[in-house]
């Protein structure tokens, strides 16, 4: 009686632990990336004078970066972007990190603030 008890819980925890959120990268590519194959992932704190200032310089980019990769934030407040950070090692904020449509890392840059001219050299290495 005992073994199948035992039998019985171990097929409920193995059931448990299957469902839920996959931990893989899908979410990591933004919806409306369909015909690009490259994704910048900006992984930030939304109230973090740096993360800020590289959010900024960002949104300064956006017509350049238009159509050439997705952008993608990941943010510490966001429940269901935590696990991308460590899954990408991710200990720094802000971090960036070109990554391809499967979720792969293509290059990543050191955290911290990046100049425009880094971030475009990073998306240039890849090319």
């Amino acid at each position: 009686m005992l073994r199948k008890i035992f039998l019985v819980l171990v097929c409920l925890v193995a059931v448990g632990c299957s469902e839920g959120k996959n931990s893989g990268s899908a979410g990591l590519v933004p919806a409306n990336a369909q015909d690009i194959d490259k994704v910048l992932v900006f992984f930030l704190d939304p109230t973090g004078g740096p993360c800020i200032m590289q959010a900024q310089i960002l949104d300064g980019m956006g017509a350049e970066l238009d159509g050439r990769v997705a952008l993608r934030y990941v943010q510490t407040t966001v429940p269901e972007d935590r696990p991308f950070f460590g899954q990408y090692g991710i200990r720094g904020l802000p971090a960036l990190l070109l990554a391809d449509a499967s979720g792969r890392e293509l290059g990543r840059l050191a955290p911290g603030v990046k100049s425009a001219g880094e971030i475009r050299n990073l998306i240039h290495s890849v090319n």
